[in-house]
């Protein structure tokens, strides 16, 4: 009997490995459920892009568990463990590299209005043969097509929104999904592989305070996309926007991201101190990715991307 007593669990443990238990079931709940989320006052936007980082949560749950021990608190935190790697984790292990015979290197990046000649003549040497440029600011266009010539004579510019080809470009079209103006374009890529449907978005602005036009410029443009009847499309640009955000579900509907080709997640902005969002993405449908580069370059707010696209695929 008294050795029945000597093993009874005090109360105020029993209470704290209960508690410990229904902190991990909330954190694998919000994992899970944070596009259900409702986005007032901006929480389910900041909810839905920072999901990824909800897995700093574990290490701190795991050094709870080791301080409450017992069986349960470490059954408990496999909980969210597994969901964290089953939802992210597979966008964490670095894509295979490759160089296919029918390849095209597309690149990306929001020049922030002053950096875009640079980030051209950057981006060219990196070996991209079409180049897709946002927030390019005034009397840059110029610029940038003069540093282009001779490598990247094709181009097709509409508001703040670029893109330069080493291949013809045919089929130009401005779009303004929704926005009232166009900062949006798509225009076909001759390459000696086929055409390419090529789409370049610079979607709204998103905050907490209000997204409702980038929400209505992703959800046109996948309609777009679901409409064309192209057998290669490609969409590059600023989504502001991450994997997943609940917006940008539509468009991951119907195409494809290119795979990071290293460890983490391809985070494209902030620069400084530190990147916190893949805001910026490179989609496919049709055709297969080969490759994705983060680069650092430009003066830029933003990283750029590189993708290396399988057209026999």
């Amino acid at each position: 009997m008294s050795h029945a007593s000597h093993q009874r669990l005090p109360l105020p443990l029993i209470i704290a490995r209960v508690f410990f238990v229904l902190l991990c079931l909330a954190l694998a709940g919000l994992l899970v459920f944070h596009q259900q989320i409702p986005d007032v006052m901006g929480l389910g936007l900041v909810v839905d892009n920072l999901a990824p980082w909800a897995g700093l949560g574990i290490p701190v749950l795991f050094l709870m568990a080791l301080a409450l021990r017992g069986r349960a608190s470490f059954i408990g935190l496999l909980i969210p463990v597994v969901v964290w790697a089953v939802l992210f984790g597979p966008n964490f292990v670095p894509a295979q590299q490759r160089e296919p015979q029918a390849a095209l290197k597309v690149a990306t990046q929001n020049v922030h209005e002053s950096a875009g000649v640079q980030a051209a003549k950057d981006l060219a040497k990196q070996g991209a043969e079409v180049i897709s440029l946002q927030e390019i600011g005034e009397g840059q266009e110029q610029q940038i097509t003069a540093a282009l010539a001779k490598t990247h004579p094709y181009k097709y510019m509409v508001s703040t929104v670029g893109v330069w080809s080493a291949y013809p470009l045919a089929n130009a079209q401005p779009l303004d999904l929704g926005l009232g103006w166009n900062r949006a374009l798509r225009v076909d890529v001759k390459t000696e592989h086929g055409d390419v449907r090529f789409y370049t978005v610079h979607a709204a602005s998103a905050r907490p305070t209000g997204h409702n036009e980038r929400d209505a410029m992703l959800a046109s443009l996948a309609k777009f996309v679901q409409s064309d009847d192209s057998a290669k499309i490609v969409a590059a640009g600023d989504f502001n926007a991450t994997s997943s955000d609940r917006h940008f579900a539509p468009i991951a509907d119907v195409m494809d991201e290119a795979k990071y080709s290293k460890w983490g997640l391809a985070l494209t902005w902030p620069r400084s101190p530190f990147a916190m969002l893949g805001i910026d993405h490179v989609m496919m449908r049709g055709v297969q990715s080969a490759g994705l580069e983060r680069l650092e370059i430009g003066d830029s707010d933003h990283y750029a991307l590189q993708a290396t696209i399988d057209l026999d695929s």
